[in-house]
């Protein structure tokens, strides 16, 4: 599926502005590298978005999209592992990039009251490489 074409789907709606939102965060530092856009990528292609045109789009239009918050809890986190390993992609977290992803975890719908410590976890299970499914496993955890 083309990125424009899933734009009027819901569902889809949501995996792109998770990629709008993960360029805006490869960019915070002033240029993409190509580890950073290689992420974006497999993020794309996890979601059934191989439309190298519509990235193209969205790398030049990314600032027109927020973030789309998903209902489900372990979508929210799975998206904000996705941004949170975006941070770290390129070697080094840049102060831009970890404000962007402090305002990430509120706009993903976590509780203000837990966001910082969501916040540091987040970063830290990344900086530690943990996988995708310790890093929902332990996110859970905090929240329950």
């Amino acid at each position: 599926m083309t990125i424009l074409d899933a734009l009027g789907n819901a569902e889809y709606r949501q995996h792109i502005t998770l990629l709008a939102t993960l360029i805006k965060l490869a960019y915070a530092d002033g240029k993409i590298d190509p580890a950073e856009w290689a992420l974006i990528r497999s993020v794309a292609l996890r979601y059934g978005l191989d439309d190298d045109e519509g990235l193209k789009y969205l790398k030049k239009n990314y600032e027109k999209y927020s973030l789309d918050t998903p209902f489900e809890l372990e979508e929210r986190i799975e998206q904000l592992y996705d941004l949170a390993r975006l941070v770290f992609a390129d070697g080094k977290a840049d102060e831009k990039e970890l404000k962007i992803l402090r305002t990430a975890v509120i706009g993903l719908g976590f509780q203000p009251a837990k966001a910082d410590l969501i916040f540091e976890a987040a970063v830290n299970r990344c900086r530690e490489g943990v996988g995708r499914e310790a890093f929902i496993r332990y996110i859970k955890d905090l929240l329950s």
